[in-house]
C-alpha cells in the first residue's frame, strides 16, 4: 500500500508568530530613522531661519545706529520691544528720544490674528567698548512655532568711524543702559528654562552687556 505524503499548505503558527515579529522590528527601525531624519530638517531649518532673522536685525540696528550718531542729533535710543510688558503683539527694534515714545527701524510682518502667539522670540543686548569705539551686540532667537525649541545666539559688532567728530568733538558718548543679560531678563522675553540651559553658562558673566543704547 503506497502512503501518499500530504502537502504542507500555509505557515505554522511559529512562523507567523516570528514574521510579525521581524516585520515589527524593521518597522520601529524606519520610524526611528524617519524621525530622526524629520528632528535633524527641523533643526537645521531652524538654525538657518533663526541666523537669517538675526542678521536681518543685525543689519538694521547697524544701519539705523550710524544714520542716528551725528552732531545734530540731540539723543537717540536702541532696544527690542519686550511683548511681556508692553502692549506691542511681537518683539521688534524701536528707536527714538530717550524716555520717549520710539518707532520701529523697520516692521516685521505679523501673520495670524490677535490670538495668535508671535512667531519669534526674541532678545537683544549691547555692549559698547570705549578703548576700540566698537558697539558690540548679542541676539537671541527662538522659534515659537518649531517643535524643536531651539534657541539661536548670534554675536557681532561693528567700528563708529570717526566718532569723536561725528558726536561734535566728543560732547556726547555712547552708553549701555536697562537690564542686565541674564537667565532673569531672556525669560522675561519669554525665554523657556529649557531654551536657557541650551546656552553656555559664561555669558551670564558679561555683565557689561544691556539691553539699552543711547547716543547723547
Amino acid at each position: 500500500m503506497i502512503k501518499q505524503k500530504k502537502n504542507k499548505k500555509g505557515f505554522t503558527l511559529v512562523e507567523m508568530i516570528l514574521s510579525v515579529a521581524i516585520i515589527c522590528l524593521i518597522g520601529g527601525v524606519i520610524a526611528g530613522v524617519c524621525a530622526a531624519i524629520s528632528n535633524s530638517f527641523a533643526t537645521t531649518y531652524s538654525i538657518d531661519d533663526s541666523a537669517d532673522y538675526a542678521m536681518l536685525y543685525a543689519k538694521g540696528f547697524e544701519n539705523s545706529f550710524l544714520a542716528n550718531t551725528q552732531p545734530k542729533v540731540a539723543s537717540m535710543q536702541w532696544e527690542i520691544s519686550n511683548p511681556q510688558n508692553d502692549s506691542t503683539k511681537f518683539p521688534t527694534l524701536m528707536f527714538g528720544p530717550k524716555d520717549k515714545t520710539k518707532k520701529a527701524v523697520f516692521e516685521p510682518k505679523f501673520i495670524g490674528n490677535k490670538s495668535t502667539d508671535y512667531k519669534w522670540r526674541i532678545a537683544m543686548f549691547f555692549y559698547y567698548d570705549t578703548d576700540t569705539e566698537t558697539v558690540k551686540y548679542r541676539i537671541f532667537l527662538a522659534d515659537a512655532y518649531s517643535k524643536t525649541n531651539f534657541i539661536y545666539m548670534y554675536d557681532d559688532g561693528f567700528w563708529v568711524p570717526r566718532f569723536k567728530e561725528r558726536s561734535g568733538k566728543g560732547s556726547k558718548t555712547i552708553k549701555v543702559e536697562g537690564s542686565k543679560l541674564s537667565k532673569t531678563t531672556l525669560k522675561s522675553y519669554g525665554f523657556t528654562d529649557e531654551q536657557l540651559n541650551q546656552l553656555p553658562s559664561k555669558i551670564f558673566n558679561e555683565t557689561q552687556y544691556m539691553t539699552q543704547i543711547t547716543y547723547g
